[in-house]
């Protein structure tokens, strides 16, 4: 079984929430992208050189002197000319640092975690929280000074706010991090490598295995057993994981992990006690829909559309590219550039991890794309999904200091961008364009279901630590029979390791449910109200990160999927369009 990792990232600003900046900016509506500058450089020819922070030192030093010598508290045209200054090079330095942090990144998934890389990336990214932290301290002392406006309008009231009782971040969670940073390396390991067991003398492999002439008995006891050992060597490093993480939320303040990191991480406006119902709803509601719909999908057009969707990562974009500009010219002027510069790695390679993602590239004002493909069907779904986040990421204007990381809003960048694209499915894949729209639609109710599954397996686990690998592997084959999952009598609850998340942005996986949620909403819209419900989605682009999710949701006008009847409403009305569309849930004419 392979999954894969879907998301963005901000830099290492987002560690530091906790213990720093816990406020989110405010944002206004915009009909149009914010001004930026978007420097068109090749990826070819951005270079990882490490970091050199002699230029941002010397700029924090200098500030410090300023608040020293009491300069700050006095009005002054030379002072101010000074302190901008400072703060300009402050942004371009920390700039070049997440870039260069972004690129060691994709270097270190493109070559398998290789030793070298994973020394290299985290050596940076250790040295990145400290700065940032160090960034932080430094412009904490301009708060309440004649030259606070200097940085008030990039960071927002509610950032100074919190500059104001800024506090170092201790040593010990600095430690903390570095621990943590380790264990996820030492997870990429574990997923990276082959394992091997023996059986009744012989030795097995995943690969030797794939190929071997033997019964479907004795295929699915080696599994097992593999499946097993992988298991117990990545959930071993879970253990420890949910340990270290538990220790971070604790020096932060919060009784476990689950309450610090839906508040510190994802600044997310409702609580893990506002989600429950959701879970419950999703049960009852959306998992049966999505049987219904995959249920219904005919087997020979699927594997139809397999043979068809097969294409190289540059097919993809050619077939891709045409319609972007249709849902919207701003869309298809940012993939056109995308191309152009070759912001993306998409193609198969042995050595790459199994992962899918977009990174921003703030020193260059733009973003980067990096996918392990499938070889189906999903990578267009996939190219689609992760062109929602490079527009955002390569639009949006906020510095990455300041930036907001609701990422519940940005997976509706990419979902709803997805749901839009089944517009088009006919004139990609002809015959089979229907079965490509209820993939997408039967993909988005997955999405739901299993961004709840995963919610309620990571919550539990980290409000009880103390679990052994048995109870929380145990723990997950219940709550994912719950959400759909069948099992044998013999199978055991061990494929949870897979998904990367759990591992490396525990606690995520709900953003994927709430936003498909809210994406299929607006999809439901479109089917009536087309140019409206594109309107909204650009409107959502606009606003990039900067509201949470029931702020954002509320902005846009799309429903409040924490108001009891809104999922069982959509359930029906999703229902409504599988009877009308001869069961395939597109909302076409079958």
């Amino acid at each position: 079984m392979k999954t894969k990792a879907k998301g963005l990232g901000r830099g290492v600003t987002a560690i530091l929430l906790a213990f720093s900046l816990v406020g989110c900016q405010q944002g206004t509506v915009v009909a149009h992208y914010p001004d930026k500058e978007h420097q068109p450089i090749d990826y070819a020819d951005m270079v990882y050189t490490g970091f050199d922070e002699t230029n941002l030192q010397a700029a924090l030093e200098e500030l410090r002197e300023l608040h020293a010598s009491g300069d700050l508290q006095n009005k002054n045209a030379r002072t101010r000319e000074k302190v901008e200054k400072l703060y300009g090079v402050i942004k371009t330095e920390m700039n070049i640092l997440y870039t260069q942090l972004s690129l060691i990144g994709i270097q270190y998934d493109c070559n398998g975690a290789e030793e070298k890389l994973a020394e290299a990336s985290a050596e940076l990214s250790s040295r990145g929280s400290v700065l940032s932290d160090q960034c932080y301290q430094a412009l904490a002392l301009l708060v309440d000074t004649p030259y606070q406006d200097v940085i008030e309008g990039d960071a927002g009231e509610d950032n100074i706010a919190a500059l104001r009782d800024y506090e170092a971040v201790p040593d010990k969670v600095f430690a903390l991090f570095e621990e943590e940073e380790a264990l996820v390396q030492a997870y990429d390991q574990v997923m990276s490598q082959l394992f091997e067991v023996t059986v009744d003398g012989q030795t097995w492999t995943e690969e030797e295995l794939s190929n071997a002439d033997i019964s479907n008995k004795e295929y699915v006891n080696i599994y097992a057993q593999l499946e097993q050992a992988r298991n117990q060597s990545a959930g071993d490093i879970y253990c420890q994981l949910v340990q270290v993480r538990t220790e971070i939320a604790h020096e932060a303040g919060y009784d476990n992990y689950v309450d610090y990191a839906y508040r510190e991480t994802y600044n997310r406006d409702y609580t893990l006690e506002d989600i429950r119902p959701v879970w419950e709803a999703v049960k009852e509601n959306i998992v049966p829909l999505g049987d219904r719909i995959i249920g219904g999908i005919n087997s020979r057009d699927l594997r139809g559309l397999h043979r068809q969707a097969r294409s190289s990562g540059e097919e993809i974009l050619d077939a891709i590219q045409p319609y972007m500009g249709r849902i919207d010219p701003e869309l298809g002027e940012t993939f056109d550039f995308m191309r152009s510069h070759h912001l993306y790695d998409i193609e198969y390679s042995d050595s790459k991890l199994y992962m899918g993602y977009t990174v921003g590239l703030p020193q260059y004002g733009t973003a980067f794309i990096f996918n392990q493909p499938y070889g189906d069907f999903q990578d267009y779904i996939d190219t689609v999904h992760e062109f929602g986040h490079f527009n955002e990421t390569f639009h949006c204007a906020q510095h990455d200091l300041w930036a907001d990381f609701n990422i519940d809003v940005g997976e509706i960048h990419s979902q709803g961008l997805t749901l839009l694209f089944t517009e088009y499915s006919d004139e990609i894949f002809g015959q089979y364009g229907d079965v490509f729209s209820s993939i997408i639609v039967w993909n988005m109710l997955d999405t739901i279901a299993d961004g709840c599954l995963y919610d309620e397996f990571q919550a539990t686990v980290y409000q009880n630590p103390d679990m052994s690998l048995e109870e929380i592997n145990q723990l997950y084959k219940q709550l994912s029979a719950q959400y759909g999952y069948q099992y044998d009598d013999d199978d055991e609850g061990y494929d949870w390791i897979q998904i990367s998340h759990n591992f490396q942005n525990p606690l995520y996986y709900i953003s994927y449910a709430t936003s498909a949620l809210s994406s299929l909403d607006l999809w439901l819209l479109s089917l009536e109200d087309r140019e409206k419900a594109v309107d909204i989605y650009m409107e959502l682009a606009a606003l990039s990160l900067s509201l949470p999710y029931r702020e954002t949701i509320e902005e846009v006008g799309l429903r409040d999927i924490f108001r009891s009847k809104a999922i069982p409403e959509m359930a029906k009305e999703l229902e409504e369009q599988l009877e009308t569309s001869g069961g395939d849930g597109t909302g076409k004419a079958a």
